[in-house]
């Protein structure tokens, strides 16, 4: 990844003064890298850097475009140094006090302002001498139902907070407060306290998802029910094996127009919340396994005419490439958001053929993207 930014970045000064960036922040916040090139010219930079590095085996002629701002499901806020905010760009050990996020969705801006004042009563967390309370406040906030998500990270698992919060707890759907008391600097922790609900719902078309604090969702929704609109164009009347499946997203979505669905995750807590979510939709021809995508893989492979494979950003374990290789499904789905991980992947396969490559521009004001490509065996 480090590479993949480096080479995006140098292309990008090219692009640079296109657009006035509407944040105060920008420079100083490590959160966006593009707000000075207008959203036209990042399509367009995003375009030629995967062309470029695709040259031999694919082209991307379009990509699926997001709404520029007010796009993101979640931000995490660090909370130290008399200061709740963002990274300083560059300098891990500097907080850059936000007021605002222009990528954030306007209900979770109105709450944080709210919750800013509020939270100056209670002690933060000196993440480099690892001693206060509160070390994150992370807010959430489903793109199409509206629904609010605050939840608090704290050091110790005593409560603090809840005297401060009533104004807060009145205007969102769901709080919890997380313990997390490890040198590691993250924003997860154990759930100790539900103060409100504890989960919100999201809904792609007409299937609705539960998201409880730990859930992993798409930062995007806009952009994501675009994607798995595609995966459901490719599904449709076949089996499908979906690995790397979590809460069911892509598996329930699909659904009404596949013959069959099995969704692989190694998560236990991940397979119980697709199981939850598969009941709420009232979904018959989806099956959940608990299992490592490896193994399940080698003995599963030619059960299925379509293989979708949805890794976290670290991309592919080289002995599941080798499985895919070996065994090698009819047709492979690979959704990845790490283009040069991607692109080394497909290299290995040669007994595919690369039917296409799609970009989804999930991230906007950043260097990141999202990619789908289909695979075809020979």
């Amino acid at each position: 990844m480090k590479k993949h930014r480096r080479d995006i970045l140098a292309l990008a000064e090219k692009y640079r003064g296109s657009a006035v960036p509407p944040c105060e922040h920008f420079r100083e916040c490590g959160g966006c890298l593009f707000q000075d090139i207008s959203y036209e010219m990042q399509l367009a930079l995003k375009r030629e850097y995967l062309n470029a590095l695709f040259s031999d085996i694919a082209h991307i002629e379009d990509i699926i475009p997001s709404t520029p701002y007010g796009y993101r499901n979640r931000m995490d806020f660090v909370t130290a140094f008399g200061k709740i905010g963002l990274r300083k760009a560059g300098r891990y050990r500097h907080v850059v006090d936000i007021r605002g996020c222009a990528l954030m969705q306007e209900k979770s801006n109105t709450l944080l302002q709210k919750l800013r004042p509020l939270l100056s009563e209670v002690e933060d967390y000196d993440y480099q001498h690892h001693h206060g309370y509160l070390r994150y406040v992370v807010l959430r906030q489903a793109y199409f139902t509206g629904e609010t998500m605050v939840n608090f990270v704290t050091a110790g698992s005593e409560d603090r907070l809840s005297a401060f919060l009533g104004p807060i707890l009145d205007e969102t759907d769901s709080s919890s407060m997380l313990f997390n008391d490890s040198f590691a600097d993250t924003s997860y922790g154990n759930v100790y306290s539900t103060l409100k609900r504890g989960y919100i719902t999201e809904e792609f078309d007409s299937i609705r998802y539960t998201i409880t604090p730990h859930a992993f969702f798409q930062s995007n929704s806009l952009v994501a029910r675009e994607l798995y609109r595609r995966v459901k164009e490719i599904a449709a009347e076949r089996s499908i094996l979906d690995l790397f499946c979590g809460a069911g997203t892509i598996s329930l979505f699909i659904a009404d127009t596949a013959a069959h669905v099995t969704g692989v995750e190694i998560s236990r807590e991940s397979i119980d919340a697709a199981e939850e979510n598969r009941i709420i939709n009232n979904v018959g021809n989806v099956h959940f396994v608990c299992a490592d995508a490896r193994h399940f893989l080698a003995e599963h492979a030619l059960d299925y005419d379509i293989t979708i494979i949805d890794p976290p950003r670290g991309g592919l374990h080289p002995k599941l490439v080798q499985i895919l290789a070996k065994r090698a499904p009819a047709h492979i789905v690979y959704i990845s958001c790490n283009p040069p991980l991607l692109r080394e992947d497909l290299a290995l396969l040669q007994n595919y053929s690369i039917e296409s490559v799609t970009a989804f521009d999930m991230f906007p004001q950043t260097p990141h993207i999202e990619l789908l490509a289909l695979l075809c065996r020979k």
